[in-house]
This record gives structure tokens, sequence and C-alpha cells, in this order.
């Protein structure tokens, strides 16, 4: 079973890249295979939207993707990761696959190792073109609180 914590790290990722502006002007920021990669994404969760019958949600916030919308995508996103194991893996395999390229990858908290519990309150990261992440690659030895994690990319 995935955890909580990885399902809200992977839709928050999810959301960024395929709601990023540089996106929606034809990659002109990013490389080829990583565009490609964030259209196989896309794909992949288009049609488990429309096998659940939520494809709604998808378009209402690629239509529109003010914060509401979003955060509506990412809900069930991530209720669609908890109900499918397989769906949920196959993801994170994409966007760790986007992210693995260099123009697509903003990170913030990278490498961490808390002992213990750890409290941040409400994180705003901004970037000018590709992929953003939270956290990666640490280790929390008990609970990390994060607060509101607001992704915007300007690019």
């Amino acid at each position: 079973m995935i955890d909580p914590t990885t399902i809200t790290i992977t839709t928050t990722a999810i959301a960024t890249v395929i709601f990023n502006k540089a996106i929606e002007k034809g990659g002109e920021n990013l490389g080829g295979a990583v565009y490609d990669k964030i259209g196989q994404l896309l794909n992949f969760i288009r049609d488990k939207f429309q096998q659940e019958g939520r494809e709604g949600k998808l378009l209402e916030a690629q239509e529109d993707p003010s914060e509401k919308n979003q955060d509506r995508f990412k809900q069930e996103l991530a209720e669609l990761m908890e109900d499918d194991e397989k769906f949920a893996k196959k993801l994170k395999i994409l966007i760790d696959e986007i992210k693995s390229d260099q123009k697509a990858n903003t990170i913030f908290f990278k490498d961490m190792n808390i002992k213990g519990s750890a409290k941040l309150g409400k994180i705003d990261l901004k970037s000018r073109g590709g992929n953003m992440e939270a956290v990666t690659d640490s280790k929390i030895g008990e609970d990390l609180t994060m607060g509101d994690v607001n992704m915007t990319n300007n690019g």
C-alpha cells in the first residue's frame, strides 16, 4: 500500500506538471523526451479518469486551472491512487521518469534526515519551468506535518 505522504507528494507533483504553463506553450522550456513523457502521464491519467467516470474533474481543471479546481483534481487522483495500487505505482514511475530530466526539476527539501518529528508551516514554491517537488529522497524518523504546499510554475 502506498503511504498517504507519497500520495500527497505525487498528486502535487502531477498537478504541477500537467497544469504547467510551459506545457501549454508546447514544452518550449522542456526537452522533447520530457514533453513526450508528460503526454504519456496525462493520457494515462485521462484513461483512468474515463474508466472511473471522473473525467469531468480533469477537464474542469484543465479548462480552468484555478487552485480550487486543481485541489479537486488532486483529491480525485489521490482517491484513485488509494483504491488502485497498480495505478499509483505506474504514476510514480512516470513522474520519476519526468523528474530525472534536469530541465524538468526544481526540488525543495532534498535528502533531509529528520530524527523525530517535524512540523512545517505553509510553503510557497515558484519556478520558471519544469517539474517541482516539495520533498524527495528524505528520511523522516516519526512524523512530518506540512501546512499548505502551493507550487506555482510561471514557465
